[in-house]
């Protein structure tokens, strides 16, 4: 399970998927055949994995052709420009001659032109370097500088003619030069340019596109792009790695190291809260995925029967990335362990100051916190009884339950606290031009379009996951107003329509995704304009009231509305004044659906009755008793009922749940049901989506098992409810 912190050699560990990507460059590579020099340039930022894609490459391509003479050089093994040229042709001599002994005219010529540039600082001995002592020409490399320039062109020449015919094939990578200096850099591609473009020799040249350019303005008056493409006759964008891609490396590791494990013993909720407000903002790269899923993997193999999961992953975070809080952990278990005092106010009062006086100690160098807001998180969902202190809301988190917590071996509870401290471009990839086309520059049309057919390809999750990267952004090309409220507005047009199911143990529920996108684009939205832009998407006839009361679920929640145990928040959207504004204006768009009937041809169209109930909760229960006109209304309503979602135990099984009381909001359970079994019989039927028939036939056979037994049962089983379905859809074709 431990996987070293070094750029990747071999398929197995490509955990970005670019293996397919790296066989189609070795495929150009090997099957290039003509007589002059071909320059192929891999951009990207650091850490997007360039090095890792050349080693790809340069093995498939050494497996393949064993002929091919290859070239690594390391410009930085050279101490300053002019010796980068002079060691190039030394190395690459060197490579000849270990690869094809034979060719010795061709190796000896590369030699001699390696010495009338100067003389070598480093020079090359079996694949070792040996340094020599000042400026030291050998008598050859005298003799070639008092010769004129022609001469070197002369032999030149014939290294070209010496390569042809021993039909030398070179393919030469130079990595990290972005990461030279001006002048080096101006030489790598000088050299590439003038001085090596010898036949049948491939260059593979990696570096970040703008230091270059910067670098290489000196030398063509102020337009280094334009240099470079002279240079570079192929270049390809090598993006890093997007935040989706590595937080899917990192829950892959962890559910390879975690293995078949039952749903009892996650607590989704408490994971996506941790990964959401603590983890996440550390797990920024591939190292970080790898130091963090190493630690875990080593605790988790040793504790993994005797801890809780969540736990032991939010204390491998702090171990990895705030080590001198973890370090100061274990002295404060007294304080941090159990629940909150409920004796008198005073006792509260002064746990409070203790608690509060544990966590200033526990960050009190501010210098050695990596991010002190995270850890903070971290601590409040580890610690419930932290949870004012650590400025965590109870709706995050988790309140402490000394029961569950000891069955569940928390780290909260005493005696359990101890032992956690013991020891391919991928698939779902969205080019970053499009993305950035779709952040920065789409209009309203282009957007929609956008939008719509990234959905389609079945990427949505991963536009969600960049939206929320881009409004977080920290650089001077932040999202304008305008921007994040043209983005939120078709984000809520579109959210009603979107339908994806989360798969894995290490996924986050899908309307939370349309959440972490809204606060972050609002904040990019100035103040003065963000209440008119709420307004605006509230009044838009093409945003679903469903979302609607999703995003204003959310603003009640920051002022401790409609929330049993709901506290305000310390920072706020807009005003309460605002907040009940928007109310207004739900509530009216909410009746006109109810009212016009459209609620019920759409997906999940039901949806925003709970908030609708919050607010009036009277005109609800009265416009309830309306809603079901026909059988298609009664199926809708019965849909809207129903939900379904996985139960564990000797096996994980997909359950659906019938809310009879909410039914009899609606209708008459019985008067429900006799009109259902006789709808069941017709080839309207048969029209029903598969959810809404499996929803139909679950509430069938809740009613005849409760009628049977006597007693609800809670769960029915998909197989019981697939079973019942076909027996259903064969008695309507049969008698056709």
């Amino acid at each position: 399970m431990i996987s070293p912190d070094l750029p990747i050699t071999k398929f197995e560990d490509d955990i970005l998927n670019r293996g397919s990507f790296a066989q189609s460059l070795a495929q150009v590579l090997l099957q290039y055949s003509h007589s002059s020099s071909f320059s192929i340039g891999l951009y990207g930022e650091w850490g997007s994995g360039k090095t890792s894609l050349l080693n790809m490459v340069l093995g498939i391509v050494e497996k393949s052709d064993e002929n091919i003479v290859i070239l690594r050089f390391n410009p930085w093994l050279c101490s300053d420009p002019k010796q980068l040229t002079t060691q190039f042709f030394k190395q690459m001599a060197t490579a000849i001659k270990l690869k094809k002994p034979a060719a010795a005219q061709a190796w000896e010529l590369i030699d001699q032109y390696a010495d009338i540039f100067d003389a070598a600082s480093l020079i090359p001995v079996a694949g070792t370097f040996v340094a020599i002592a000042g400026k030291i020409l050998t008598k050859q490399a005298k003799k070639q500088k008092e010769q004129p320039v022609n001469d070197l062109q002369d032999i030149k020449n014939k290294i070209i003619e010496k390569m042809i015919e021993e039909n030398l094939k070179i393919v030469v990578s130079i990595d990290d030069i972005d990461r030279l200096s001006e002048e080096e850099i101006i030489a790598v591609f000088q050299l590439v340019k003038a001085l090596a473009d010898f036949p049948k020799t491939i260059y593979l040249l990696a570096f970040d596109y703008d230091v270059v350019v910067k670098a290489l303005r000196k030398v063509q008056h102020g337009d280094g792009k334009e240099y470079l493409e002279k240079v570079i006759q192929v270049p390809f964008e090598i993006p890093a790695p997007s935040i989706k891609s590595i937080h899917e490396a990192l829950f892959s590791k962890l559910n390879t190291i975690l293995g078949d494990i039952s749903e009892e013993r996650l607590d989704k909720a408490a994971w996506a809260e941790l990964f959401q407000f603590g983890l996440k903002e550390y797990i920024k790269s591939i190292r970080d995925v790898i130091r963090y899923t190493n630690v875990f993997s080593l605790k988790y193999e040793l504790l993994k029967n005797e801890t809780d999961i969540v736990d032991l992953l939010g204390v491998a975070c702090l171990q990895v990335f705030e080590p001198t809080i973890y370090s100061r952990l274990p002295n404060l278990k007294d304080i941090l362990c159990g629940a909150t005092s409920s004796y008198s106010y005073e006792s509260q009062k002064a746990e409070e100051e203790k608690i509060q006086k544990a966590i200033s100690a526990l960050i009190a160098d501010s210098e050695k916190t990596a991010n002190i807001e995270s850890a903070k998180k971290i601590l409040g969902i580890l610690f419930p009884k932290t949870g004012n202190a650590t400025g965590i809301a109870y709706s995050i988190g988790r309140n402490y339950v000394h029961r569950d917590f000891l069955i569940n071996n928390n780290i909260a509870v005493s005696a359990c606290f101890d032992r956690y401290f013991s020891l391919s471009l991928e698939n779902e990839a969205i080019p970053t031009s499009i993305m950035k086309r779709l952040i920065y520059e789409a209009n309203e049309v282009e957007f929609s379009n956008g939008i719509e057919q990234i959905y389609q390809e079945g990427k949505i999750v991963r536009f969600l996951e960049e939206i929320d990267a881009y409004a977080n952004k920290n650089s001077s090309v932040r999202l304008s107003s305008e921007r994040a409220s043209l983005i939120l507005k078709q984000l809520a047009r579109y959210w009603g329509l979107f339908k994806v199911e989360e798969k894995g143990f290490f996924s986050i529920p899908f309307e939370w995704r349309f959440l972490f996108c809204v606060d972050p684009l609002l904040k990019s939205i100035n103040e003065t304009a963000r209440y008119f832009s709420l307004r605006d998407i509230f009044e838009d006839s093409k945003v679903q009231p469903s979302t609607l009361a999703l995003l204003l679920d959310d603003f009640e929640t920051q002022h401790g509305r409609f929330h049993d145990d709901a506290t305000v928040k310390d920072e706020q959207i807009i005003t309460l004044d605002q907040v009940i504004e928007l109310e207004e204006i739900f509530k009216k768009r909410a009746i006109e659906t109810l009212e016009s009937g459209s609620a019920l041809d759409r997906y999940n169209g039901l949806n925003f009755l709970w908030m609708l109930g919050k607010i009036d909760p009277e005109l609800v229960a009265s416009k309830k008793k309306s809603i079901i006109t026909d059988e298609i209304s009664l199926v809708r309503v019965l849909s809207y009922c129903t939900s379904n979602g996985k139960v564990s135990g000797r096996i994980t099984s997909k359950t659906w749940q019938v809310n009879l009381k909410n039914i009899e909001e609606f209708i008459d359970v019985d008067e429900a049901y006799q009109r259902i079994q006789a709808y069941v019989t017709t080839n309207n039927f048969l029209t029903l989506s598969e959810d809404d028939q499996m929803n139909v036939t679950a509430f069938l056979l809740n009613i005849e098992k409760k009628s049977e037994n006597g007693i609800m049962e809670n769960h029915i089983v998909e197989e019981s409810i697939q079973k019942e379905l076909r027996k259903l859809v064969s008695n309507i074709t049969s008698n056709d």
